[in-house]
């Protein structure tokens, strides 16, 4: 048995980028913060840079200033939409 957290788990065990880039995709916010180290190191060991990067702009994201009404700047929504669409990509197994 696993001292992993279940989320965290499906991580771990995750056979290929494409499952990786799905997880990171389905990952709730909150997760990506408490276990970024845990998930960092899940994605260095298997060498998958695009997670890393993905994981780095979610987090990133989440300490820029917003607009007034509370939404993402147009520079945040920028940087997840590219980075999603990447994971995406991925995670349909496009090259």
């Amino acid at each position: 048995m696993s001292n992993l957290v279940p989320i965290i788990e499906e991580l771990a065990n995750a056979r290929s980028d494409a499952e990786r880039a799905l997880w990171l995709l389905q990952c709730p916010p909150g997760y990506l913060g408490k276990y970024e180290m845990t998930i960092r190191n899940r994605l260095m060991s298997v060498g998958f840079t695009a997670g890393l990067g993905a994981l780095e702009t979610e987090r990133l994201v989440i300490w820029m200033p917003r607009k007034a009404d509370g939404s993402l700047s147009d520079k945040a929504a920028e940087l997840l939409a590219q980075s999603r669409k990447i994971l995406m990509e991925i995670a349909e197994g496009a090259p």
